[in-house]
């Protein structure tokens, strides 16, 4: 497969979904402009380009989810770790003013994008041949070392979307989940080793103009099936679905689209049962919060009001032949995350 940039010869982004790599988000080729069509000035040029990366990993044992966003006015990154047997969690956040503690790969499947301050580091390392995305994270003022890495097997199609958002911009999405993961965590609570544990991994790839004030839900899972199928589920509601949507799930690394769907929820009790559904009925999951991971920040000309639960789906998954994937008591994510970038 030929590998494209994003930004055309004549300025405009590709949109839709590709099943071919996008080599650069080449945004320097691109030309923002105004509501009424005129060029935007060089602050607004910059200040509305914004970028994050996500690293996630699920095991019966151990859940971990570590970001880094770039917002321009600030830079943030995140990590913790979740032992859903015990409740017991370990949380720790970053941040930079004017991201200067941030620098962000230009490719989806190449390069480094890292947040580093004093001794604090968190990289993620995207390695084109073979094909595997690293984590690597060493917060020594916390006793926290994290190396871990999963594999896309040539078989395995990565979601790659671009859609139009507000009346200008784009987002450029690139998600992956059910891959399992090998390396391990050192934490205040042992060691651990990722392949023994059976660990799945997820990852999102994100860049664009966004809309300056968004609301989205997504939900993810990863992991194995009651008959060892390997099982990984992207889905969001209020994001990326301007004429086309990034849902879909992967059964055994094969990509199953799926229509709109919609989040069902208690805004004032997260923790009650959510119902998640698609609108062609493929998608049907019922999810049970165990825990949350929350992040919440006010600055005037932006904010961020970001709740990422942990819990249990179940429920069913339908493939395109019309095969259903029972999913049973399944480890998982859902978001509920309010922006002004």
């Amino acid at each position: 497969m030929t590998a494209q940039l994003l930004i055309q010869s004549n300025g405009e982004p590709l949109f839709g979904i590709f099943d071919h790599p996008i080599s650069k988000i080449n945004v320097s080729d691109f030309q923002l402009l105004t509501p009424f069509g005129k060029p935007a000035n060089r602050w607004q040029q910059w200040f509305g380009f914004n970028q994050f990366q996500y690293f996630g990993v699920i095991s019966d044992e151990l859940i971990l989810g570590c970001a880094i966003a770039d917002t321009k006015l600030v830079g943030a990154a995140f990590c913790y770790l979740y032992r859903p047997q015990t409740g017991e969690m370990l949380a720790y956040s970053l941040k930079s003013p004017f991201a200067h503690a941030c620098q962000f790969a230009v490719s989806p499947d190449t390069g480094n994008t890292t947040f580093v301050q004093g001794k604090q580091r968190i990289d993620m390392i995207n390695q084109p041949q073979p094909k595997s995305r690293y984590l690597e994270v060493s917060l020594p003022k916390h006793g926290l070392k994290i190396n871990c890495h999963f594999s896309e097997r040539d078989s395995f199609a990565p979601m790659r979307i671009c859609t139009k958002t507000g009346v200008n911009g784009w987002v450029y999405a690139q998600k992956a989940a059910g891959i399992p993961v090998e390396g391990t965590i050192e934490c205040q609570w042992g060691t651990f080793d990722l392949a023994a544990l059976g660990a799945c991994a997820h990852h999102d790839y994100s860049s664009g103009y966004m809309r300056r004030e968004t609301f989205w839900n997504w939900g993810c899972l990863s992991g194995r099936t009651n008959n060892g199928q390997l099982i990984g589920l992207n889905v969001s509601c209020g994001v990326n679905e301007t004429g086309f949507t990034e849902n879909c799930f992967w059964l055994n690394g094969q990509l199953h689209k799926v229509d709109t769907v919609a989040f069902n929820y208690q805004k004032q009790d997260l923790f009650q049962p959510w119902r998640l559904q698609s609108y062609d009925g493929k998608v049907d999951l019922t999810f049970t919060p165990l825990g949350k991971h929350a992040e919440c920040l006010n600055l005037w000309l932006m904010a961020s009001n970001f709740h990422q639960l942990f819990g249990h789906f179940n429920g069913h998954l339908e493939t395109v032949g019309g095969e259903k994937v029972a999913i049973n008591n399944m480890l998982g994510f859902v978001e509920d995350h309010y922006a002004k970038w």
